[in-house]
């Protein structure tokens, strides 16, 4: 117990200023109950984040903006309390593909960086705009004590918009004291409402208790908090209830060591309706809880996944933090709020209604989209060339065809009408397609509790007979990348040119039907031509097969010919945005270096150099440390996905290669010096790919 307590020292200003760590209260609550396991027909899986957890402290885990946002004490180096200890840190960790957390970095707030105080946990609103987070009172950085010497933690709210890339300046809230503690926010959805704990304020059962205090209308046009109110001895307990987190579905799960029915240590519980009609409180039992400390649960809008912390012994660390997984969601807790949604399809020029109109719901995020029953992206990314720049190429974000994101999710009926539900507080993209006419999307968010008509009125669109089909080499079968096909209409002679993908395949809308004549070229190959018919309401497919210029010609010879290629090419991610003097990768960095990590192990020998630049504005040895940092952070991601490190050399550039006449002191407009800030893979050496 004693080591326990010495090695809990450095969360204790975020948990309670004296933590009592028995394992049952004798206080008795009658309503309490444990979750009802039934693993069948409520499977739930739970695994340690080994991407970011470390030998010391990982807890209060928050999504932000595709990742998650956590705390930690895991630099040994940095400034020391009281306690000799590290103090604890704000860092963002990037989803992978699979949703697990990878490659976790500082997170700071202000310029200021790191100063002597303690980060805690925090939230964000839904756009991720505004914050608000545990910190040690301060003033401008420095710690203001309590009448007993002792500084107390307060909530900050700080606040960024789109025209700024930096955070404004913290302010404490206005129920703050300097000789109390208020720690562990969480936001309701609608933005109205903030959970949090407090040890002091009016109310309190005892120990820390959870309470929420509302935003108002001060009658000025600006809303202003009110009174925070404690949510009774239903929920709080006469010893610590902590970490509140207040989910989509309406159910608080927190956090407590005051309860009879504990399983030991602290406890993970929720409560359904914890304002309006409180339900009985219950204990989230195992896989959740366990003998040691269990805290800071968090739950995804769709409550079919999360991440909480754990003290267990089976962990990695002294406290990791563990990603669940719950596909059918979690026995018991309340359910999403939900929204009608009608949807009418019609024809715009007749009024008639639409049958059969294929309707796809996608959920969208930064920089592409998801599909709401599970991965589906929005765009996909091809590598295309430079335009006159020999052996440069780029990657491509290009979005799909309707067809291509998969099978619908319904159909309109015989009266062009559809009917679904939509989770409050989501946004949503419908896109709604059908032969013969203009596909039509919309974006739609849900804000309140109105049902919601989404009316779409069909254009005819221009005929269109599909044709595609596949380039590949005659010898050996090699996919041909950015090949020229023309496919030309033996009736009318109207012409229609398009490129083969990274895949060697190509599609393309003609404007006849009938007979056309299709010629293929591409550098290196010898040229060829096919013949095919074009059918309303089918698409031809062709393979065509285009042999080598030089006769005899290896595998290794031909490949750069056929995808672009070789030794010595550059590939140059010139899309991937950084926040402004971060180092941080974000969702659109990872797209990135997924489709890099796919392209090294379609070629397991290859080998490269990053190469990340800069532009010229700011101080050139910052940006020289910035470039290093965002190099080793992109390779230490693509060694995290299981590339082996020697692989990958990592340079950082800073702005020493500008590529445009944006050099120091030349007056640039942004979108001007944004070409400069780039990320490069020169191709150290390419081998040969793994056989299809």
């Amino acid at each position: 117990m004693t080591r326990k307590l010495i090695l809990l020292l450095p969360l204790l200003l975020f948990t309670c200023s004296t933590v009592l760590l028995a394992q049952n209260s004798g206080k008795s609550k009658s309503k309490d109950r444990l979750r009802e396991k039934d693993e069948r027909r409520y499977p739930v899986t739970i695994k340690n984040c080994i991407g970011i957890n470390t030998p010391r402290i990982e807890f209060g885990p928050a999504f932000f903006d595709e990742g998650l946002m956590f705390v930690s004490t895991q630099d040994k180096n940095g400034p020391k309390d009281e306690n000799d200890e590290p103090f604890s840190e704000f860092y963002f960790s990037p989803f992978d593909p699979n949703g697990d957390p990878s490659t976790p970095e500082k997170f700071y707030f202000d310029g200021s960086k790191k100063s002597a105080l303690h980060d805690g946990p925090l939230c964000f609103t839904r756009d991720f705009k505004t914050a608000y987070y545990t910190r040690t009172n301060n003033r401008d950085g420095v710690r203001k004590a309590a009448r007993n010497g002792v500084a107390k933690n307060k909530i900050y709210e700080t606040r960024k918009d789109s025209l700024d890339p930096d955070w404004f300046r913290a302010l404490d809230l206005p129920f703050n004291d300097d000789n109390y503690n208020c720690v562990h926010p969480s936001l309701s959805p609608d933005g109205t409402k903030l959970f949090f704990a407090s040890d002091k304020l009016e109310g309190s059962q005892g120990g820390y208790d959870i309470y929420v205090v509302e935003r108002e209308d001060n009658g000025n046009g600006r809303t202003i908090w009110g009174k925070p109110r404690n949510l009774g001895p239903n929920i709080n307990t006469d010893r610590n209830d902590i970490y509140p987190f207040i989910s989509y579905q309406g159910t608080l799960f927190f956090t407590s060591n005051g309860r009879a029915n504990s399983l030991g240590g602290y406890d993970l519980y929720y409560v359904n309706n914890p304002l309006t009609n409180p339900e009985e409180v219950v204990n989230m039992n195992a896989p959740f809880n366990s003998e040691a400390d269990d805290k800071s649960l968090i739950i995804d809008p769709d409550g079919k996944s999360g991440f909480f912390a754990s003290t267990r012994e089976i962990g990695y660390g002294h406290e990791d933090i563990y990603r669940f997984s719950a596909p059918r969601g979690l026995e018991g807790v309340g359910k999403p709020e939900v929204n009608k949604v009608d949807f009418a399809v019609r024809d715009a020029k007749t009024g008639e209604a639409i049958q059969n109109a294929s309707i796809r719901i996608l959920q969208p995020t930064n920089d592409g989209f998801l599909g709401s029953d599970g991965p589906n992206d929005f765009y996909k990314m091809e590598i295309a060339p430079v335009q006159d720049k020999k052996n440069v190429l780029s990657f491509q974000l290009v979005r799909k065809d309707a067809v291509d994101l998969g099978k619908p999710g319904f159909y309109s009926n015989t009266d062009g009408a559809a009917n679904t539900t939509f989770n409050r507080y989501r946004t949503y993209l419908v896109i709604v397609s059908m032969d013969g006419y203009r596909t039509q999307d919309r974006l739609v968010s849900v804000e309140d509790e109105k049902d919601i008509v989404l009316d779409f009125n069909m254009r005819e669109a221009p005929l269109c007979f599909r044709a595609g089909g596949i380039v590949i080499s005659s010898e050996f079968g090699t996919r041909i990348t950015n090949a020229v096909v023309k496919m030309v209409s033996r009736s009318t002679g109207e012409e229609v040119t398009v490129r083969t993908t990274s895949n060697g395949e190509f599609d393309a809308c003609l404007p006849v039907e009938g007979d056309y004549i299709g010629y293929v070229d591409r550098e290196g190959f010898n040229s060829a031509s096919f013949r095919f018919a074009a059918v309303r309401g089918k698409r031809t497919s062709s393979e065509i097969s285009l042999k080598p210029l030089k006769e005899g010609a290896s595998i290794e010879e031909e490949m750069p010919l056929a995808n672009g290629l070789q030794d010595g090419s550059v590939i140059i991610m010139e899309k991937i945005f950084y926040e402004y003097n971060k180092a941080t990768l974000n969702q659109y960095a990872v797209r990135n270096l997924e489709a890099l990590y796919e392209l090294l192990i379609r070629y397991p020998e290859m080998e490269i150099d990053i190469n990340v630049h800069t532009d010229t504005r700011g101080e050139s040895q910052l940006n020289q440390e910035l470039t290093d940092e965002r190099a080793k952070n992109a390779k230490t991601y693509l060694t995290y996905r299981g590339i082996q490190s020697e692989r990958i050399r990592a340079y950082g550039k800073g702005e020493s290669e500008p590529r445009n006449r944006c050099t120091e002191g030349v007056e640039c407009s942004d979108e001007e010096h944004q070409q400069n800030n780039r990320l490069e893979i020169a191709v150290r050496k390419l081998g040969s790919p793994v056989k299809p």
